[in-house]
C-alpha cells in the first residue's frame, strides 16, 4: 500500500516496511484467555460478535437505522506518533478523518433464512479488493443460505463465497463489483499496546458504526465459543482492544490512527451478556492477509496437523507423570503422525523442534507455523522418562484437533 503526492491512499496493497517515524450468539463453556508472555490464564466466557439470526433476541430492541449516506472519498489521515490519548486524537479530529476514509471499505453482510435476508445483519465485512474481494469471518457466512452485502451508499448485492478457513475464522466473499475502495493495509510496524484502535462495523445491524478505544494487550490466545451447537474455535495471538466491539462487528475492522487495518474483529469477552464488557478481539493483520490470499487463490488454507488433542499439565497430573508442564495428550487420533510415532494418552509433549511447549496452546501455535508435509521432532515424557519421535505432519481437516 502506497500513498501518492496528493495526499490519497492506494489502499489494499501493503506497504514494504519503512523505520519508525515519531442469529443470537450462544454462551460456550467457560474458555480460557491466555497471554503468551505471562502464562497467566482468566476464565471468562467468549463469544464470537456476529449476530447470527438478527437483533431479535436483543432485550432491549433497537431499530435499526437508515441506510448511511453516500460516504466521502477517502482522504490522507497519517498522523505523527504522539503520547496523545484516544479522547485527544478524538478531539483533534483523527478519528473522523479515519472514519471518512475507512467507512466505504467495510460492508454490512446479510444471511437469506427461508429465502429472506435478515436485514437486521449477521455480521460486517472488509473491502480488500477492488475486484468485489471482501474479507469478514467464517462464523458470519458458514451457515447455509445466500449472502447479501450491504454497501455505506445502501446499495445492496449478493455474495458468493470464494473460500473459508474455519481453523482462523476467516473466509473471502465476492461480489459482481470493479471499482470498490480497498482498506488499506498497515505493514510499516507493528501495533503496540497502547496504540489507538478504531473499530468500524455494523453492530446489532446499525451500519457504519465508529467506536474508538486502544490496544489493549497483544499476543492473547482465546476459545472463541460458536454460535450455534456450543462448539469452540482456538485463535492463537489476537488482538485485545477496548473499543466497543458488538454482535454484529465480526469481520469489520480494526484500524489505527493512519486509517490503516491491524485486524478483524471477531469476539468480545462477556459477564452473562452477549454485548461489549470492553474486551475485544480481533485476528492480526498479517494472519488476515495470509490466509485471504491463499483462500483467493485455492479456496481453502492448508493447516498441519499432528493429532493429538488435551490439556495442561495439573499439580497432580505433574506428580502422577514426573512432569512440571507440557502439553498433556488426552486422545491420539487413528491414522495420524501422532499414532504412528506412538504417541498416547498420558505422554506429555515438552518440546518440538528447538520450541519448548509449555501447554497444548503453545503445541498449537508451534504446528501452524510449520506446514503440511514437514518433518519435525517431537520430544515427550512418558513415565517419567524423556523420549523422542520424528513425525511428519499431515494435513488437518475441520474436525481435527492439533
Amino acid at each position: 500500500m502506497s500513498q501518492h503526492g496528493d495526499g490519497s491512499f492506494e489502499p489494499g496493497r501493503r506497504e514494504p516496511p519503512t523505520s519508525p517515524s515519531p442469529s443470537p450468539p450462544a454462551y460456550p463453556r467457560l474458555p480460557t484467555v491466555r497471554r503468551r508472555q505471562r502464562g497467566r490464564r482468566l476464565v471468562s466466557t467468549i463469544v464470537l460478535a456476529g449476530l447470527a439470526g438478527g437483533a431479535a433476541a436483543i432485550a432491549a430492541y433497537v431499530a435499526l437505522a437508515p441506510p448511511a449516506p453516500q460516504a466521502p472519498a477517502p482522504t490522507s489521515v497519517s498522523a505523527p506518533i504522539s503520547s496523545r490519548g484516544p479522547q485527544d486524537e478524538i478531539a483533534g479530529g483523527t478519528v473522523a478523518r479515519v472514519a471518512e476514509a475507512v467507512l466505504p471499505s467495510v460492508v454490512r453482510i446479510n444471511r437469506a433464512t427461508n429465502d429472506r435476508f435478515d436485514g437486521s445483519g449477521n455480521g460486517s465485512g472488509v473491502v480488500y479488493r477492488a475486484d468485489g474481494m471482501i474479507i469478514t469471518n467464517n462464523h458470519v457466512v458458514k451457515d447455509p443460505g445466500g449472502i447479501e452485502v450491504v454497501f455505506a451508499d445502501g446499495r445492496a448485492m449478493p455474495a458468493e463465497i470464494v473460500g473459508q478457513d474455519s481453523v482462523n475464522d476467516l473466509a473471502v466473499i465476492r461480489v459482481d463489483r470493479d471499482d470498490l475502495t480497498p482498506i488499506a493495509i498497515d505493514g510499516s510496524r507493528a501495533p503496540r499496546v497502547g496504540d489507538l484502535a478504531i473499530a468500524v462495523g455494523s453492530p446489532f445491524g446499525l451500519d457504519a458504526t465508529v467506536t474508538v478505544g486502544v490496544v489493549s494487550a497483544l499476543g492473547r490466545g482465546i476459545h472463541a465459543g460458536a454460535e450455534t451447537g456450543g462448539g469452540t474455535v482456538y485463535l492463537p495471538e489476537v488482538l485485545q482492544t477496548d473499543a466497543p466491539i458488538n454482535p454484529g462487528n465480526s469481520g469489520g475492522a480494526l484500524v489505527n490512527g493512519d486509517g490503516r487495518l491491524i485486524g478483524i474483529n471477531s469476539a468480545i469477552l462477556t459477564s452473562g451478556q452477549a454485548a461489549n464488557a470492553g474486551v475485544g478481539f480481533a485476528i492480526p493483520v498479517d494472519t488476515v492477509v495470509d490466509v485471504a490470499d491463499e483462500l483467493i487463490a485455492a479456496g481453502r488454507v492448508r493447516h498441519p496437523l499432528l493429532g493429538v488433542s488435551g490439556g495442561p499439565v495439573t499439580e497432580q497430573v505433574a506428580e502422577r507423570l514426573g512432569v512440571a508442564s507440557g502439553a498433556w495428550i488426552h486422545d491420539v487420533t487413528p491414522a495420524t503422525p501422532a499414532a504412528g510415532a506412538g504417541l498416547a494418552p498420558d505422554d506429555v509433549i515438552v518440546r518440538l523442534d528447538a520450541d519448548r511447549i509449555s501447554s497444548m496452546e503453545e503445541l498449537s501455535i508451534a504446528i501452524r507455523d510449520r506446514d503440511v508435509g514437514d518433518r519435525v521432532t517431537i520430544t515427550y515424557v512418558r513415565g517419567g522418562k524423556r523420549r523422542t519421535a520424528e513425525v511428519v505432519l499431515a494435513e488437518r481437516s475441520t474436525e481435527d484437533s492439533q
